[in-house]
């Protein structure tokens, strides 16, 4: 089956992005197989389903570098409570997550899939414990995704606390046994459009131990891994006091830090570990919506001028990769006093291919042929997208969820003219808002 769309304007992007009009995009199988002038469509492609996207522009989806599906449960009510940025830390105790049952997990899981389709993502790195439960319910979404298993073994305390790291070797044994059970299930699932990844907790839930075994498993099996790294200062003062170095180092000095390496948050760091982090090319995902409602933010420019490579994630309770693409904007633009830098274009790319590279596809996250045919059709026929000077522009500054129209991944659509095609969405919110109301008690 091939399928022509038509009439639309075509977003490529390599270093920047590109816009092409009077063109047409085919896809073929799984790929955007040509981008061909629209007078040659019936000599070429005669026997293509044509879809007319008069009005619209198609452009890569989202790749969300770093997101916990099952927090949507703590949607409205984790948003306030962060944890301290000055001592004492971690500060006002957090409310405990409430316990609920594996079924109605999955219904929380498939809310975050839910709303990660409807704003245009089309790849999501999940990073949870126990993915095996839900791993066949939320890839039936249809997204592409990394399903990377976490491990910690700090037997007591959580992240950001302070208190002695002390090590559980069944934890590390049982993390491990985890993560290779999943691989074996999932890894290249469906043409590889599931694969699996490895996850340490943080530095101060990770012990010496587990780090090197997550390690040596990653280069066994060649994938990506990823750790929240930085991400309060009461874990950099507790990594200072249980070791005497900063969290950075500490993973260098475990051979922790690598080029598969995503590092989430990455906002409490010195420029000695922006340094280190750069000199090993590893990805940090700048998870921007969370780290506004932290009140913190990682150097962005200066990482990436230090060598690595960035991406964006949505992580907790909110799954809108647009908003997230235009809060890192807002929020590097406020950190430098530039009211320039980054350009959309720039943001664009950190949210679509620098993602999909990240996250271990380099034919992804870009609409050119051969690429994967991920991508999404927005509606540029809306107040706040005219006039269309710069439709890019337009897309991070003012971008909102229901422009998108339509997603496909694989070169199969998962919503098609706002419709979710492998998700039951009013049965979801309702069971999800039942969930909530019985776990929270209001």
């Amino acid at each position: 089956m091939k399928i022509a769309i038509q009439n639309a304007k075509i977003v490529a992007y390599t270093d920047k992005s590109e816009v092409i009009e009077n063109h047409t995009l085919i896809v073929e199988d799984d790929l955007i197989s040509d981008i061909i002038p629209d007078s040659e469509l019936n000599k070429k492609y005669s026997d293509a389903e044509l879809i007319n996207a008069s009005g619209k522009a198609i452009f890569s989806g989202f790749a969300n570098c770093h997101t916990h599906f099952r927090l949507t449960l703590a949607r409205g009510i984790f948003e306030n409570e962060s944890p301290s940025n000055t001592p004492p830390f971690p500060g006002i105790p957090r409310k405990d997550l409430p316990k609920i049952s594996k079924e109605e997990h999955q219904i929380m899981i498939l809310l975050g899939a839910l709303e990660s389709i409807k704003a245009g993502t089309t790849f999501a790195m999940e990073v949870a414990e126990g993915i095996m439960d839900y791993a066949d319910a939320v890839q039936k979404s249809g997204l592409r995704l990394v399903m990377a298993e976490q491990m910690s073994d700090r037997m007591y305390g959580s992240y950001g606390e302070p208190g002695k790291i002390e090590s559980d070797p069944k934890r590390v044994e049982a993390g491990i046994e985890r993560m290779n059970n999943l691989y074996s299930k999932w890894h290249g699932h469906d043409n590889s459009r599931i694969t699996v990844g490895l996850a340490a907790h943080a530095p101060d839930m990770n012990s010496p131990h587990s780090l090197n075994e997550i390690r040596t498993l990653q280069d066994k099996l060649g994938v990506v891994s990823t750790i929240h790294l930085n991400q309060l200062w009461g874990e950099v003062q507790n990594i200072i006091d249980n070791y005497g170095t900063t969290p950075t180092k500490y993973l260098e000095q475990h051979d922790f830090l690598n080029d598969k390496l995503v590092a989430a948050h990455c906002r409490c760091m010195s420029k000695e570990e922006e340094e280190i982090l750069g000199k090993f090319n590893s990805t940090v995902s700048f998870n921007s919506a969370i780290a506004a409602r932290r009140g913190l933010s990682p150097n962005i420019k200066d990482l990436e001028g230090f060598g690595c490579k960035i991406g964006m994630g949505s992580d907790n309770m909110d799954e809108n990769m647009i908003e997230v693409m235009r809060m890192g904007m807002f929020m590097e633009r406020v950190r430098t006093n530039h009211g320039r830098e980054p350009h959309p274009n720039e943001v664009y790319g950190w949210a679509t291919k620098n993602g999909y590279k990240s996250l271990g596809l380099e034919n992804g996250g870009t609409l050119t042929k051969g690429s994967k045919a991920d991508l999404i059709i927005v509606n540029l026929l809306q107040p706040h997208h005219a006039p269309q000077n710069d439709i890019v522009s337009n897309w991070v500054h003012m971008g909102q969820i229901h422009d998108v129209e339509s997603v496909m991944v694989d070169g199969k659509w998962i919503m098609k003219d706002h419709n979710v095609l492998n998700l039951d969405e009013e049965y979801i919110v309702n069971e999800a808002n039942k969930i909530a109301k019985k776990a929270w008690g209001y």
